[in-house]
């Protein structure tokens, strides 16, 4: 898959590293130290939360009303903490891709539209849309890249957070997770890898249509539009339905799998600890909390199948938006070269 490409690496690296060295890099670090933080505080309510959901059933399932309604209080609680919690760590982490968009989308605007960059780009055919590059495919890069990171270092937290939940129960239900978790990622991959090519291609001939219409607008003649300008925006339409479908033959076939794939999680913990409640070894909240703990543990090693087209999608933004660099720093007499330039220019 394209985004695990060493190019596709070293174009995540040099357009995002200027970012982090930049006038801004103290912002940037007390954005990241705040998400951290807040995510930090959420799997520890999600762990207090799987604790008092296990003794709250248990309650239930003993006819136990004064620790009912204790569990229910203590459930309440933690629900409006991980609530207030979640909203703050998202919209950290969304204003500090809106800042990282901003000034991105500054730098190269900046470097595109002075010197010879300009006519270095106009004069490379491969380099198409320049304009929806800088501006779509920057907004795309920013927010996704920036959602990724979050969402593995999440994960790396619920799995140190639950793993030792699941092992105490038994050991089997932690292999399993692991076990089931990467069964799906190579499955998911092998299914939908076509997808990120054909989202490179979508990409391109939606910004192709959308410039056939502009030039239709542009080349019109009084209140008619050219015989000829017609057949071209039509074709350009043609051939985005055409992508489309195979975009939409490709999702189908991994949703066949992600489908049956999350249907089954919920099930898996109870068919492996139903056996130790029944033989009288673990109260009834344990086998709640395993399937809570479970799907915490899976979640996290399930990224690949629960983001797949996301990650497909970006893989493409990540391929245009290098293109669009390299061939900047090229026409710019290596003024992008190692995002030194950016970096300074941040100062303005």
């Amino acid at each position: 898959m394209a985004l695990f490409e060493p190019q596709a690496w070293s174009h995540i690296v040099a357009i995002g590293k200027p970012f982090l060295v930049s006038p801004m890099r103290w912002k940037v670090t007390g954005a990241l130290t705040a998400i951290v933080t807040l995510l930090l505080m959420l799997n520890g309510l999600n762990v207090a939360n799987s604790y008092v959901g296990r003794n709250f059933i248990t309650s239930i399932a003993d006819r136990n009303r004064p620790q009912y309604v204790h569990f229910a209080i203590l459930y309440l609680c933690v629900f409006a903490a991980s609530t207030l919690v979640t909203v703050m760590q998202q919209y950290v982490q969304d204003r500090l891709a809106l800042s990282w968009r901003q000034w991105l989308t500054r730098r190269l605007m900046h470097h595109y539209l002075t010197g010879r960059t300009f006519e270095h780009v106009r004069a490379k055919a491969e380099i198409d849309n320049p304009d929806q590059r800088i501006s779509q495919d920057v907004h795309t890069f920013t927010t996704t890249l920036l959602s990724f990171m979050v969402m593995l270092f999440n994960a790396f937290i619920t799995t140190v957070a639950f793993a030792g939940i699941l092992w105490s129960i038994t050991p089997v239900l932690l292999a399993t997770a692991v076990l089931y978790a990467a069964f799906g990622s190579v499955l998911t991959i092998r299914l939908g890898y076509r997808l990120v090519g054909l989202n490179h291609l979508q990409l391109k001939k939606e910004a192709d249509m959308r410039y056939a219409l502009i030039h239709a607008r542009e080349h019109a003649r009084s209140h008619e539009v050219p015989e000829g300008e017609q057949r071209r925006v039509y074709a350009e339409l043609r051939r985005v339905v055409q992508n489309t479908k195979s975009i939409i033959g490709v999702t189908r076939n991994v949703g066949f799998f992600t489908s049956g794939y999350n249907y089954l999680v919920p099930v898996l913990p109870i068919l492996l600890v139903a056996p130790r409640y029944f033989a009288g070894q673990i109260e009834f909240g344990v086998v709640t909390q395993s399937a809570m703990a479970f799907a915490q543990v899976l979640g996290a090693f399930s990224l690949i199948v629960v983001q797949f087209q996301s990650i497909s999608s970006f893989a493409a933004v990540i391929r245009r938006l290098g293109e669009l660099w390299d061939e900047m720093n090229r026409g710019s007499a290596g003024a992008l070269g190692n995002g030194r330039k950016l970096a300074r220019s941040g100062a303005r």
